[in-house]
């Protein structure tokens, strides 16, 4: 269902973070305004960026999205660098040219900054768009099915049930069959109908946990009934398998079902069922002449095209429409020996009373929007817990700006926070892979938060941190493993994991209703 990783957004924060390392140092005005304005408004931005390309980096959205959202960062700051350019080179014609002194100036910095950041908001306006277009042409096929489900089912089924009406029941045997089966196909259209509206153009969805067990031996036996010679059986499901979805699930089952039945010849089609701790695939197959290209790519990309064949019926075309409301996915697998679908839906937990919905809300074990709004929260608050323990052992936070050229308590204070930031958004992202082994709870977040806390104790605190200062010209022992520092470092950790925990439980679920 993806990869871990959206590697674009390391793009974004490396340009991010790159130029504020000129920022501060290049705008150490004696003016309180000026050093403000000119530099820690910018650094603040800056750092800004390139914390919000690590939380693209680990998010739950699409790879395109952080793909686009890098590229217009790029584009970005590559066109504010070459007006930059041109505009020094205009101001010194005629002069004798040092454009190396030129673009060393503070400002250069400040507006690479604002370009990366304006380049950014364009490609979050693109994704957007593009995801309104594909809104909008799914609507359209919506749309397209409605017109076509009305006009051959519901039409042509009146125009039977109003042929064998006229017939008395001696003159044929089958007018009272005819028009019951056609007055059921009215009301099974009608529902469709009347779901596919109630949902059409809306982003909140409710998707609810549908136990997968119950769901395929429902639908086996509705094909079972109208197909009495089909050999069908349900593989052997943990009742604790869930998906998430609505009743229309069943409906998708079923009309592939159907489909391998009736249109491949084949009474008895195989159901397989794989599952991971993010998705659950079942596969329907058979053994028949094969899925003609138009109902392939109908069911792959949504895409309905001239297919509109009533023989073939629109089963498949809303088996693609109900999989789009539930976030899954269509895949097939055309060969000589047949050909087999698999629908891959978002697994769900059942268990609400603890933070097993952690799990269901990662989606491709990535943390999901509300997840880090909440890790932002609760990373500036385990920051804060930091420092107050830094400065009670002696420490001091102010230090912290020299990475950044100042010693400043403000810079530093500012960059310190930058890196709880950062560091919160990569702890939710162990969270989320820790729930691959074990369960995840409060002690889970806990543990990872205190091994977190250790592993930048030893390697970012103990050796990265000396050896940068060093490079700076600041003598620093290598490694610096103070008690201190590891107090510091625990308590950021230990803060971190209970404030998400508690983030996750209840600040989670308001955000999900309103993000």
């Amino acid at each position: 269902m993806g990869s871990r990783v959206n590697y674009s957004g390391l793009v974004v924060a490396g340009i991010g973070f790159v130029l504020t390392r000129f920022t501060v140092t290049l705008a150490l005005y004696d003016d309180p305004v000026q050093f403000y304005m000119a530099g820690v408004i910018p650094l603040a931005l800056g750092l800004g960026l390139a914390a919000f390309g690590v939380a693209l980096t680990v998010a739950d959205v699409d790879a395109s999205v952080a793909r686009t959202t890098a590229l217009w960062c790029v584009v970005g700051t590559a066109t504010m660098f070459v007006f930059a350019a041109l505009t020094v080179l205009g101001s010194m014609a005629g002069d004798p040219m040092d454009l190396t002194a030129a673009l060393s100036e503070s400002y250069l910095s400040n507006f690479l900054i604002g370009g990366a950041i304006g380049g950014t908001l364009t490609g979050l306006y693109a994704t957007r768009t593009r995801r309104q277009r594909r809104d909008l042409e799914r609507n359209a096929n919506r749309l397209v099915v409605l017109n076509r489900l009305l006009r051959h089912e519901v039409l042509n089924s009146i125009t039977a049930i109003k042929g064998y009406a006229s017939l008395e029941s001696s003159e044929d045997a089958r007018a009272a069959a005819v028009i019951d089966d056609r007055t059921e196909a009215i009301e099974r259209t009608i529902d469709e109908v009347k779901h596919l509206t109630r949902h059409a153009g809306r982003r909140d969805r409710v998707a609810v946990p549908i136990d997968l067990a119950e769901c395929l031996e429902a639908s086996v036996d509705a094909v079972r009934a109208r197909h009495p010679d089909a050999d069908l059986s349900v593989p052997d499901l943990s009742r604790d398998l869930a998906v998430r979805a609505d009743g229309q699930v069943s409906k998708v089952f079923r009309h592939l079902l159907e489909n391998a039945i009736v249109h491949a010849g084949d009474p008895s089609p195989s159901i397989g069922v794989a599952a991971s701790t993010t998705a659950v695939r079942v596969r329907i197959s058979d053994a028949g002449p094969g899925l003609p290209a138009d109902q392939q790519a109908l069911l792959e990309t949504g895409d309905v095209g001239d297919f509109d064949s009533p023989k073939a019926g629109f089963g498949l075309n809303l088996v693609r429409l109900f999989v789009e409301e539930f976030d899954g996915d269509i895949e097939t697998d055309v060969s000589e020996s047949g050909t087999a679908i698999t629908v891959v839906l978002p697994r769900a937990s059942q268990d609400s009373d603890d933070l097993g919905h952690v799990r269901r809300a990662f989606g491709d074990v990535r943390p999901a929007i509300p997840h880090l709004v909440v890790s932002v929260g609760t990373a500036l608050v385990a920051g804060l817990f930091y420092g107050a323990v830094s400065e009670a052992l002696g420490g001091s936070i102010a230090g912290i700006g020299v990475f950044y050229g100042t010693a400043d308590p403000v810079v530093g204070w500012l960059t310190h926070e930058f890196h709880s930031v950062v560091f919160g958004f990569a702890f939710v992202g162990f969270v989320s892979v820790a729930s691959d082994w074990w369960e995840t709870d409060t002690w889970t977040f806990v543990g990872v938060g205190l091994a977190w806390s250790l592993l930048l104790w030893a390697g970012a605190a103990g050796v990265v941190a000396p050896v940068w200062l060093r490079l700076l010209g600041v003598p620093a022992a290598i490694p610096n493993l103070s008690v201190a520092l590891l107090v510091s470092h625990l308590v950021w950790g230990l803060s971190l994991g209970v404030l998400t925990a508690a983030g996750y439980r209840y600040a989670v679920p308001l955000l999900a209703r309103r993000l």
